[in-house]
């Protein structure tokens, strides 16, 4: 019934439901913390033709940063590694010398995944008070990333501390839950939009890593994960740590009202929005814009992805239902690398599928470089 409300509602509003056809399980690896840094990534690596990454890897740097990119963003990455904390640098170390990719790129690419995320996240509410949490992983280098999307079961002591979703060579989590606890998601907010403030924000994270001690805003949501135990606790520490990025970290909880929304500057939350269900806010639904601004134009997800909520209803709303508003354009798109589905109070229902059902983004910028989002 859900479904069929769902293809109703696009009807009216002009949109093509999602076809779910064409949809893969992202494979599914150990990533245990026992184990030393610079061999934590050889159990995931033996999965993959190391030429094959090498390729990817040296491809969407040449395509979509160009040589004198490369030359710079090499060079403050090489300049990153040694403030780059553990473990880290140990990782990417590790991975550099497993894969034979230079260290210096996988840096790079790191750094890149911090700004060239535009995603969408939905935390919301049932009846019963269960919290569900998803999310569609929208990327510039979809080409790439669909091929290295895995979900990680990362262990400590034999047992699993919390599980996420991540590519191939990424030491941070932009999709993570924490088992009976709490999960996270990561989305970019929106700059003014130019490739000159793309690169003016890459020289501040360099910045603010070099003289501030920030976190890569990635790195945030995988220590609250290894390190916090509830919801709330976890929203503090999202809210205050400094990192080197703005960003919308997504929070779902596991006992009734425990859904956030914390958007972030730099150095602090500019703003925590919660779940409100006694007075009618039963979901939440985060883009890559200030909840209290509305979207540009060019890029409304927002408001599709509220409308097809309402009609879902509170009375039906469930994983199922959160995967099938995630699967509807133009909430879904052809940038969309992955969906992930999971609620910290059941973790059987962790799911991530990656997406094939439409053709691949050509490129990673807009056409006009004023409607960039980063």
């Amino acid at each position: 019934m859900c479904r069929i409300l769902i293809l109703m509602v696009t009807m009216v509003f002009g949109y093509v439901a999602g076809q779910h056809n064409h949809t893969v399980v992202a494979p599914r690896y150990t990533f245990d913390l026992d184990t030393p840094p610079e061999h934590r990534w050889d159990n995931i690596v033996k999965n993959y033709d190391k030429k094959l990454l090498q390729h990817f890897i040296g491809k969407t740097l040449n395509d979509y940063l160009q040589k004198d990119g490369i030359n710079i963003i090499e060079t403050i990455a090489g300049a990153a590694d040694p403030i780059i904390p553990s473990p880290y640098r140990e990782e990417m170390e590790g991975f550099a010398k497993a894969t034979g990719i230079k260290l210096a790129d996988v840096i790079a690419l790191n750094l890149e995944y911090e700004f060239r995320t535009f995603c969408t996240s939905i935390v919301a509410q049932d009846l019963n008070g269960q919290i569900w949490h998803g999310r569609n992983m929208d990327y510039g280098f979809v080409d790439m990333l669909r091929n290295i999307t895995f979900v990680s079961d990362v262990t400590k002591g034999g047992k699993v501390l919390y599980t996420g979703t991540s590519f191939v060579g990424y030491s941070g989590f932009l999709t993570g839950m924490k088992p009976h606890g709490f999960s996270i998601t990561v989305d970019a907010r929106s700059s003014s939009g130019s490739k000159t403030d793309w690169w003016k924000n890459i020289l501040e994270a360099y910045n603010a890593l070099f003289l501030g001690g920030a976190s890569f805003a990635s790195f945030l949501p995988r220590e609250v994960l290894e390190q916090e135990t509830n919801f709330h606790d976890a929203i503090e520490r999202l809210s205050t740590r400094q990192i080197v990025a703005p960003v919308y970290y997504i929070v779902g909880g596991v006992n009734p009202g425990e859904g956030a929304v914390v958007t972030r500057d730099r150095v602090k939350a500019k703003d925590v929005w919660y779940l409100d269900p006694d007075n009618g806010r039963w979901f939440l639904v985060e883009t890559n814009y200030d909840h209290w601004l509305p979207p540009r134009k060019n890029d409304n997800r927002r408001d599709p992805a509220n409308r097809l909520m309402n009609d879902v209803g509170q009375d039906k709303v469930d994983g199922n239902a959160i995967y099938d508003v995630l699967s509807t354009p133009p909430v879904y798109r052809s940038a969309t690398v992955y969906t992930s589905i999971m609620s910290a109070a059941n973790p059987a229902t962790y799911e991530t599928r990656t997406r094939y059902d439409f053709s691949p983004t050509l490129q990673p910028w807009p056409a006009n470089d004023d409607d960039i989002s980063i």
